[in-house]
């Protein structure tokens, strides 16, 4: 009889398990393909890509693998907490590996989501074409560069706080805010996620009492790990801050368009003023090369040049707040282009594009080969067969600005028609998200197409949110009166 109940309950498993799989045929097909596709970027770039970046990531690793806790003062070090097995192992091919898994569990999850508030599968599963295929999710798994688990952490985040249909629960809360501020640990610029996500806490969270543990759970989450963060970067480094480096990164943003015309400025900050016409301004040459105006001029006694920097920067922007706005609007449009340029400040892209060589670098490569490292290596036939798919394969700007007209719009649609405030709440904040997630880097950096990654997961769900809640709602006739029986 046992065996005979084994027997059956397996049969019920594996019917189950079809039906499953009959219902979401599409979204397991494409969940397929896109493994594949991720199979030929490995075999293509062994052992992994390397950007100057990366070599910092990897020498923090080792530093903490070593018991040495100090934290780099110039990129954010929570990616190397997740690299320190990578370090402890010295096998590099370990992390594009996993990036891969994140962004197929990526794809999961915004399939996922959008099924579970109501989307019609085949809708859900083109909702999770974008990041399951675009080229400029595919390169940056293959990175050894924290992107990949930023984006995934703040989805992560928001599909916490809508699953429960009727309202987060404070556990849902909680987890929310510790994911929201383990993404700031990687980039300081997911600060600004939390205002969405208190904002759907302030619509949905009902009554007053409730609402105000949910807000607690959620902010008192996110500041663990950023409070910590903070407080560590204070011990190794004497001042609470993300990086000592925001000054540069800030000036990097201004040179493009600064004018020290009619500007009154401390003799020292007069070298900062960048000669060159407007036009023939290079920002990543005035934010990084040996020979910038930041890295040549002398600082006062007792500030550092971060800080001289930083003042000059902030005075820049008060002398021209109009041309800095002009300037922040125009690299935030420009992620919606019909092309994947170099965007306004003319920073090359190529390094985010397949092809059958790699980007050298010989200082990069020296230094991760100090580390036990190898130099990435290409295949050439994988390779050219990525270079062709990412010259035809990926979705231009103006479709992801269509998605997100398409939110708005839907969101309009719903409040005028008054539909189900739930759904409206939902798509508010993954419209609200994808869009605040684009200005820090619009407003504080240079363009740089990795900084639109976010757009491959929110709008797609933002989109599909909004067309479901601006839907016509049934109408269900009131029942039929019943005649009375007489007695």
């Amino acid at each position: 009889m046992a065996g005979l109940d084994r027997s059956a309950y397996r049969l019920s498993l594996s019917r189950r398990a079809a039906g499953t799989l009959r219902g979401h045929w599409l979204f397991a097909a494409l969940l397929v393909s896109g493994a594949a596709v991720r199979a030929v970027v490995s075999a293509a770039y062994l052992p992994a890509l390397i950007f100057p970046d990366s070599v910092r990531y990897l020498q923090y690793a080792h530093n903490f693998a070593g018991g040495h806790w100090s934290v780099d003062a110039l990129r954010q070090s929570g990616y190397s907490m997740l690299l320190i097995l990578v370090a402890l192992v010295n096998d590099l091919w370990i992390v594009p590996l996993v990036q891969h898994l994140v962004g197929l569990a990526t794809a999961m999850l915004v399939y996922a989501v959008l099924v579970r508030l109501g989307v019609r599968a085949w809708l859900a599963a083109l909702g999770a074409i974008p990041v399951l295929f675009d080229p400029l999710q595919l390169v940056l798994e293959q990175y050894v560069l924290a992107d990949v688990w930023t984006a995934f952490g703040t989805l992560a985040a928001l599909v916490m706080l809508v699953w429960r249909r009727d309202q987060p629960g404070i556990r849902q809360a909680a987890v929310a805010g510790l994911l929201l501020g383990l993404a700031v640990t990687f980039r300081d610029e997911e600060l600004i996620m939390i205002v969405p996500a208190a904002g759907y806490l302030l619509l949905t969270a009902k009554p007053w009492r409730q609402r105000a543990r949910r807000l607690a759970a959620l902010a008192g989450c996110f500041f663990i790990p950023v409070a910590g963060y903070l407080g560590w970067f204070e011990a190794s480094h004497g001042e609470w801050s993300f990086t000592s480096f925001s000054g540069a990164f800030l000036y990097g943003r201004v040179v493009d368009f600064a004018s020290c015309q009619r500007l009154s400025l401390p003799g020292y900050e007069k070298p900062l003023c960048p000669a060159q016409p407007t036009a023939h301004r290079d920002a990543d040459y005035y934010q990084w090369n040996p020979q910038s105006p930041q890295w040549i001029f002398s600082p006062p006694a007792g500030m550092s040049r971060d800080a001289a920097v930083r003042d000059f920067s902030l005075r820049i922007l008060r002398h021209q707040p109009l041309d800095y706005a002009e300037a922040a609007g125009r690299d935030f449009l420009y992620g919606f282009g019909p092309v994947r340029g170099a965007g306004p400040e003319r920073y090359s892209p190529s390094y985010l594009r397949f092809r059958t060589h790699v980007r050298t670098d010989q200082q990069a490569y020296a230094s991760i080969r100090a580390l036990g490292y190898p130099a990435p290596a290409v295949r050439a036939g994988p390779a050219a067969f990525l270079t062709d798919y990412g010259r035809w394969f990926y979705l231009p700007g103006p479709v992801f600005a269509a998605g997100l007209v398409l939110a708005v719009a839907g969101l309009a649609l719903s409040k005028a028609r008054q539909n189900d405030q739930s759904t409206r709440h939902t798509a508010l904040l993954f419209t609200a998200g994808a869009v605040l997630v684009l200005i820090p880097p619009a407003a504080f950096a240079s363009f740089d197409w990795r900084y639109q990654l976010p757009q491959l997961t929110l709008i797609p769900v933002a989109a599909l949110l909004g067309l479901r809640a601006a839907r016509p709602q049934p109408v269900t006739a009131a029942p039929a009166a019943t005649a009375g029986t007489g007695r």
